[in-house]
């Protein structure tokens, strides 16, 4: 790729901040959204990320703005990393930006955020996109990636030639920006595996406010662990998802692998009393279960106990 081809941003958090390092390490023209005090010291600092993975970046983006809208030129690559309950705003903030040529990747939580980003956007080639990362934004704007890994995939289904055509453009902006790239031949699939594990990751660590570690010393923990998976998994199935064999099994073992320390994005948002993702993580599941007659009982009564309680 061009080292002048058009880059954005949106949403400069742990994966947004992992993104935007990589990509402003690589290409002249990386703008990023960003508001307030983030702003403020990414203009003063630079994007800067500690990681297990690729050692230590500082990048200078060639523009920080705190609306997409004062973005003066058509992007030819965006990439969407706000909160889901973000989508809708931050697309029509992008709408001046994007025109048909323009690939859209939102690299976020849940199973349908791309096809509602192509709702709110109603242009561009928006593609599915899967990352498998620990990233956090830290108290200086920092960011901070542990573990020897940061896999992405990305893909359509079914796509148009245009639509291939796109994808190799993405692949190709992301894999000389140094990430682990990946196109998935079954993108559904790949983003309902990951979708299934938080299901239960992330809806049980909040449930109990505990980190991982006391979950995994519980057998009756790892229990509804494995019941939420399977919830989950059955809604993937109704909605004919080729999940692979054996899935609950191996991402069950690799729950009881997590490191002690970890926890979820929607618990550690839940503690420090932000917006949270739980319509994401269970909402939409209950919602799905009761269109396609799938009985999710331990889902529900866990949604149904976090949903009253405050911070969302």
């Amino acid at each position: 790729m061009d080292r002048k081809t058009k880059i954005t941003v949106a949403g400069i958090g742990g994966v947004g901040g992992y993104l935007s390092a990589m990509l402003a390490r690589r290409y002249e023209h990386v703008t990023l959204v960003a508001r307030g005090e983030r702003k403020k010291a990414l203009e003063e600092q630079g994007i800067h990320m500690n990681s297990e993975f690729h050692g230590e970046i500082t990048a200078k983006p060639w523009k920080i703005v705190e609306k997409a809208q004062e973005i003066q030129e058509k992007q030819d690559l965006v990439f969407i990393c706000v909160k889901t309950y973000s989508l809708e705003e931050i697309c029509k903030d992008l709408q001046e930006c994007i025109d048909e040529h323009t690939v859209i990747l939102p690299v976020m939580n849940g199973a349908d955020t791309a096809e509602r980003a192509r709702k709110f956007l109603g242009r561009g080639h928006v593609l599915d996109a899967v990352i498998y990362i620990t990233a956090f934004s830290n108290p200086d704007y920092s960011v901070t990636q542990i573990g020897r890994y940061a896999k992405i995939q990305i893909g359509k289904k079914e796509p148009s030639q245009e639509e291939k055509k796109a994808l190799e453009e993405a692949w190709t902006c992301m894999k000389e920006a140094g990430m682990d790239v990946h196109i998935s031949q079954d993108v559904e699939a790949a983003v309902w595996e990951k979708y299934i594990f938080n299901c239960g990751y992330n809806v049980l660590t909040t449930y109990y406010m505990e980190m991982v570690e006391d979950l995994q010393a519980s057998p009756e923990k790892c229990r509804e662990f494995r019941q939420l998976m399977e919830e989950a998994y059955a809604v993937s199935q109704a909605k004919k998802i080729q999940v692979r064999d054996g899935y609950i099994e191996s991402e069950y073992q690799r729950f009881l692998r997590l490191d002690a320390g970890s926890t979820s994005s929607l618990k550690r948002d839940r503690e420090a009393g932000k917006r949270d993702e739980l319509e994401t993580f269970s909402g939409y599941l209950v919602s799905e279960a009761k269109k396609l007659g799938v009985p999710v009982p331990l889902t529900e009564r866990m949604y149904e106990k976090l949903r009253r309680q405050p911070g969302l």
